[in-house]
């Protein structure tokens, strides 16, 4: 089983923003992964962050991963995962693509877990000082 954590950091003001993702695939490998991205607030990070952790799930499901438990400090995103649905209009550009995505990947589920036991938090953290 691949653990995908991922989360999105904003810094109001100078309006940067990053996405971190900590990634164990199922040998126990380690993968991080840091993206520069455009949001106004921390929800849209968050569901930006999601996005992106489905996109590196894809890239290991092509290399023959099957088993995905995606982990989020967010609980829009476990919510909006477990209705199939986002409501707000500026958050459905960003989740429709990557829950489309997301149902196809063969078994993926959505966990929320607390800020402190999420691993890319430290990883988006680190990219937001980066950039």
């Amino acid at each position: 089983m691949v653990e995908l954590y991922f989360d999105g950091a904003v810094r109001p003001s100078n309006d940067d923003a990053a996405v971190g993702i900590f990634c164990k695939n199922s040998e126990g490998q380690v993968i991080e992964r840091t993206f520069r991205i455009t949001a106004e607030n921390n929800h849209e990070a968050e569901f930006q962050a999601f996005l992106k952790a489905v996109e590196l799930a894809e890239e290991l499901l092509s290399q023959g991963e099957s088993v995905f438990s995606f982990r989020t400090d967010s609980e829009a995103v476990s919510l909006a995962v477990e209705r199939e649905f986002a409501k707000n209009k500026r958050i459905q550009i960003y989740f429709d693509p990557a829950f489309e995505r997301f149902s196809r990947l063969p078994l993926a589920f959505v966990k929320w877990i607390p800020r402190s036991e999420n691993k890319a938090d430290r990883v988006a953290k680190d990219a937001l000082n980066e950039y």
